[in-house]
């Protein structure tokens, strides 16, 4: 999409690049929608809706959606705000569709990194007057578009009610035309359309997925469009640059996606320090257990799990991991992390060694079960919640055998500066841009770990940053915590991961090998054409250049026959 953004800016010479300068973040973000002319378009549920932003599965701000009736039409509000590295403020975001879903208007007003931007647009059949006034320089424009188009543009969530409008009658292969005030035209294809059910603690919601790509020239872009029964936006997946946006009534605490059941599946609850632990026990259905007990595996979630099968951009990791473990003969613990799901605890004062002392009670209910070998119990952990398992593994001996799929080595520091400078990358801003917004990450990073004042940080950045969680995240060391496990380790890395390049595992690798014990062995495995996911890349598709583009939600072959050959092998008996 930005490269569409790049063709168009030439277009305005002088005039758009101060657009730029203030837009430079919007991704030109489309929605799939109805074959126009449609006889009975959506009617949307009326009421307010809160969203929950996430980056990289952490929490960056928020969007209080309404969405309203007129006399011959229809109105989106929206307020909100979000932290850096976007630092976006909407203050105030209305756009006016008539009955049939046709724009009619355009209004934005916020600021982003304390400047001050307001964006009015006018539509009229297929004529669109914009007013773009950004730091108190206004600039004028006209565009032809599609009367039938969406306005849509990026980090404004509101909009997207509108596209669950439109998807509710939408049908694989429509391409729907997109406007994006003030700089252009493009389109969106419908490429797939699937269910969901999620389980709240008193009701059971029912969502329609619709898989969707923005069919730029030179850089297409995919996406996934939840939709409920109200014609009502859920969530919103943006893969390319690691962002999730999820209505409040499936991400808070006693929400999780009911999709992925098991044969054997017994739900069960693990007594922690004050409170208890919700999880599904699965247990091999294909025979009687050994004369010593199954080999077991509990599965940590990460460090912003929302449910127990760790479903991420669709793909239920945990869930097709229970599976197929569970027929090789292994009993899964899969577990909603403390706060969340039906778990109980409080994740606001916890920290990285608190999820930790969560597996250790997982582990060792794991391992005094009647049908379990206490001896042959694995961890096995993905992204950053392998942190956890790495700190976990450090202190717990009943651990066996620990495996990390797609795990960061550096420092909790150096990582989140890394993964900032890579989405600053992808939202290809200017370099003064890029470098004052790494600067100021440096300074909240060091006063969270008191080498640094929180002097000329905004108050609001201080609330989200200075707390145990984020601190204990900053202060972990992977290095630190591998030399003081002694576990067999099994690192799984795909070759086409995009969002934790490959080279952390073979620095973990180079971690555990020094640590020279006998029983301490490790095996890389670097997967070919697999992604963070730990799924299929297709390499072929349109949206090659999405990091998450995946041919299918299924884990790749050669991630579960390494993972099963594996653990078969060192969770052998001990007798």
């Amino acid at each position: 999409m930005l490269n569409f953004v790049r063709s168009r800016a030439s277009d305005y010479s002088q005039c758009v690049t101060a657009v730029r300068i203030a837009f430079a973040c919007f991704l030109v973000v489309a929605a799939a929608g109805i074959v126009w002319g449609q006889p009975q378009p959506a009617t949307p549920a009326l009421r307010t809706a809160t969203f929950n932003v996430f980056l990289r599965s952490s929490p960056v701000g928020f969007e209080r959606v309404d969405v309203l009736r007129t006399d011959d039409g229809w109105i989106i509000r929206s307020t909100g705000e979000l932290s850096p590295p976007f630092d976006l403020r909407n203050r105030q975001f209305e756009v006016e569709y008539d009955a049939r879903w046709t724009p009619r208007r355009l209004s934005m007003e916020g600021s982003r990194i304390g400047r001050e931007f307001s964006l009015h647009t006018t539509v009229e059949d297929e004529t669109a007057e914009n007013q773009f006034t950004d730091g108190g320089a206004t600039i004028g424009s006209t565009d032809q578009i599609d009367p039938a188009s969406v306005v849509l543009p990026d980090y404004f969530f509101g909009a997207y009610e509108a596209v669950a409008a439109r998807l509710t009658t939408a049908v694989v292969g429509d391409r729907i035309p997109v406007y994006v005030a003030p700089r252009g035209q493009t389109q969106a294809l419908v490429r797939e359309m699937d269910a969901q059910d999620l389980q709240t603690s008193d009701q059971r919601l029912s969502a329609r997925i619709y898989r969707i790509t923005f069919e730029n020239t030179d850089q297409p872009l995919e996406a996934e469009v939840w939709v409920d029964s109200d014609d009502r936006l859920l969530r919103v997946l943006l893969p390319a640059i690691s962002l999730d946006v999820a209505r409040q009534d499936i991400s808070l605490v006693s929400t999780r996606l009911a999709g992925v059941t098991v044969p054997g599946d017994e739900q069960v609850r693990v007594a922690a320090t004050g409170f208890s632990l919700a999880g599904t026990l699965t247990t091999p259905t294909n025979g009687e257990p050994p004369a010593e007990g199954w080999p077991a595996v509990v599965l940590v979630p990460g460090t912003a799990s929302t449910d127990r099968d760790e479903y991420l951009s669709g793909v239920p990791l945990h869930g097709q991991l229970a599976t197929i473990l569970s027929a090789s003969g292994h009993v899964v613990l899969r577990y909603d992390r403390r706060g969340v799901g039906q778990s109980g605890g409080r994740p606001e004062s916890a920290t990285l060694r608190n999820y930790a002392e969560d597996v250790r009670d997982v582990v060792r209910y794991v391992g005094g079960l009647d049908n379990v070998d206490r001896d042959r119990v694995a961890v096995i952990a993905h992204g950053e919640g392998g942190w956890i398992g790495l700190e976990a593994a450090s202190r717990e001996r009943r651990i066996a055998a620990l495996v990390l799929m797609a795990t960061p080595s550096t420092t909790g520091s150096k990582w989140v500066l890394e993964q900032q400078q890579a989405v600053l990358e992808r939202l290809a801003l200017p370099p003064t841009e890029r470098d004052e917004r790494a600067d100021l990450q440096r300074r909240i990073n060091a006063a969270v770990l008191d080498d640094g004042s929180w002097d000329d940080i905004p108050a609001d950045m201080r609330s989200r940053a200075d707390t145990p969680w984020f601190q204990s995240f900053l202060e972990f060391e992977p290095e630190r915590a591998v030399r003081r496990s002694r576990q067999p380790f099994l690192l799984l890395h795909g070759t086409l991961d995009r969002q934790i390049p490959p080279t952390h595992a073979d620095q973990l690798a180079t971690f555990a090998q020094e640590r020279g014990r006998r029983e301490s062995t490790v095996a890389l495995v670097h997967l070919d054409n697999i992604n963070h996911l730990m799924v299929p890349v297709n390499t072929s598709a349109v949206g090659k250049t999405d990091p998450l583009n995946v041919s299918s939600t299924e884990l790749g072959e050669s991630v579960t026959a390494t993972l099963t050959e594996w653990l078969q092998r060192t969770l052998q008996p001990t007798n």
